[in-house]
């Protein structure tokens, strides 16, 4: 049986943010002065005669001084060791579902349910299972803990007595590891794709997380894997592939050009100088787009011509009425970022920040854009947008946002014909709640958006061939979760692929996924407390294999 992450208990205990803050070089996770409790039974489903461990606070330090509690049979402590008990389940009626607790010193834990697994019974995986009952919060805005899912494991989800899912959690596999400590945005950022060769690649980034940084290529931030993920190699430039393949046999992507010095441009005069009004502290001048220079207007993208290998830059022309564009300081980037996505009527794509002027003056915060293309990406014209409205009562600092709204929106088309849109709001504010809207009619019209989860920065969707829908998100940590009963308003609690500690970084957050059958998918991204052999603390790039199923 694999071993779960055990000195970082603190996570796994469902409660506000505010109940385990430390801050120190290390998590302090070893509940130390704690009363007694139990947190989690890992696996709890076994056969008698099997070893469980069981994770919680106020063990003290003996295994001599500690039971543990079988329904009304004691259970044989085999070890105690950095607030683990290792114990023997006692001979105890298949199928049986039985309450666990620890006693100490005169003291009774709280309990927590163990299923005794019947013989014969399937096993799907040679691997840590755990029943798990969700258990949402009332305050849907509410940031704590989720389900630990951080080394290999089998995860039953569980509503109301019926399993919904099953999640099967590959080890996280290593991709590579930082030589040195290093600052934000370097070692941040990961992306996965399908290489032309068939490989799979994995790029981050190795640059500062500004709009200098837009643009400038960086060598030996690469890794190819040939044997699906399972090893993986660095590389100083990474193998031809991303973006979609299209229905004409291209391969088309968006690339972000390098941000210009304002200096260097003739500009007309902004509309609107907006203060952002957050930590960040940026200024942005924002331009009418049809009164700028050529260079800064359309997308910039990239094809791969069907039967060729090599990528060919482009324009794309924008065909988008009341359009503007914004200036980040003394800089002027042409920002173009979503997800894109080829239906049987044309290519569509999801964008941010999107700017418009209004017919009576004044710029609003930015919102989500939506466009269309009829010609295999050379011409994008607006289907609709997504405006900035945020639900005030559930994201305090909704009002604050001057500049920059909405952001970071996923985007995908579900096998039903809904389209589906993730929104990010979380920036120098703090944490902020990630909205969920739809639209009905190919992205010309989209619900109100509502807040579904108290923090999240950019999510990511896959549909699987099996009709699930995963998402992806971080800050706290990384998190998975997935839609349940087909209905987009109705999500999994998360499964906490790293642990988290409020106030500590373990992540940037940033993820991406790659479909690898019907059922299962990688995903990829950065741990900052990777240690390694010596027992230093480096960032590391990692991926794993998830596969989930509908019961």
């Amino acid at each position: 049986m694999k071993t779960i992450l055990l000195n970082l208990l603190c996570m796994f205990v469902l409660l506000d943010v505010t109940s385990c803050a430390k801050k120190t070089d290390e998590p302090d996770t070893n509940g130390e002065g704690n009363a007694l409790s139990v947190n989690l039974i890992l696996p709890n489903v076994a056969a008698s005669g099997a070893t469980v461990k069981i994770q919680g606070n106020g063990f003290g330090s003996s295994p001599e001084g500690v039971q543990v509690k079988f329904g009304e049979v004691m259970g044989e402590v085999l070890d105690l060791s950095d607030g683990v008990i290792s114990v023997k389940v006692p001979e105890l009626a298949e199928g049986a579902k039985i309450n666990v607790s620890v006693l100490v010193g005169g003291h009774t834990s709280n309990i927590k349910s163990f299923r005794v697994r019947k013989i014969g019974e399937l096993v799907v995986a040679e691997k840590d299972t755990l029943e798990w009952t969700e258990n949402k919060s009332p305050n849907i805005a509410a940031i704590r803990a989720g389900i630990p899912a951080y080394n290999e494991q089998v995860v039953k989800y569980i509503r109301n007595g019926h399993q919904l899912l099953e999640v099967e959690l590959s080890e996280p596999v290593i991709v590579a590891v930082a030589d040195r400590e290093l600052p934000w945005g370097f070692f941040n950022f990961p992306s996965i794709r399908r290489a032309v060769s068939g490989q799979m690649s994995i790029s981050w980034s190795m640059s500062h997380d500004n709009a200098e940084s837009y643009g400038q290529a960086t060598t030996g931030n690469n890794a190819v894997s040939s044997d699906e993920g399972a090893t993986w190699t660095r590389t100083e430039r990474a193998p031809a592939g991303g973006g979609i393949v299209l229905s004409n046999g291209d391969r088309i992507t968006i690339t972000t050009p390098t941000a210009i010095p304002l200096a260097d441009l003739e500009l007309p005069a902004p509309l609107a100088t907006l203060q952002d009004g957050s930590n960040y502290d940026r200024i942005f001048r924002i331009y009418n787009y049809d009164e700028l220079p050529l260079q800064l207007q359309g997308t910039y993208q990239a094809r791969i011509k069907k039967g060729q290998t090599s990528w060919v830059a482009e324009r794309g022309t924008l065909v988008h009425p009341n359009l503007a564009r914004y200036a980040d300081g003394n800089l002027f980037p042409v920002v173009w970022w979503g997800d894109m996505e080829e239906l049987s009527d044309g290519i569509y794509r999801g964008t941010y920040p999107t700017f418009e002027t209004k017919p009576g003056g004044g710029i609003d915060a930015s919102g989500v854009t939506f466009y269309k293309s009829t010609d295999f990406g050379l011409t994008w014209t607006k289907q609709g947008n997504i405006p900035y409205q945020p639900d005030l009562m559930l994201d305090p600092n909704g009002n604050k946002r001057n500049a920059f709204g909405w952001t970071e929106p996923a985007f995908i088309a579900l096998q039903n014909g809904t389209f589906l849109s993730v929104l990010r709001t979380q920036d120098g504010f703090g944490e902020s709640p990630m909205y969920v809207s739809t639209s009905t009619n190919r992205g010309i019209n989209w619900s109100k958006p509502k807040v579904f989860t108290g923090a999240g920065v950019l999510p990511r969707l896959l549909e699987l061939d099996n009709g699930i829908v995963a998402l992806a998100s971080g800050r706290p940590g990384v998190q998975l979760r997935f839609m349940l009963n087909n209905n987009t308003d109705d999500w999994s609690e998360p499964f906490e692929m790293l642990p988290w500690v409020p106030n500590e970084v373990f992540s940037c957050g940033y993820t991406q996924f790659l479909k690898v059958d019907d059922n299962s998918f990688l995903v990829v991204y950065s741990d900052f407390w990777h240690r390694t052999p010596e027992g230093e603390r480096r960032k590391a790039i990692k991926v794993r294999k998830v596969t989930v199923k509908r019961l």
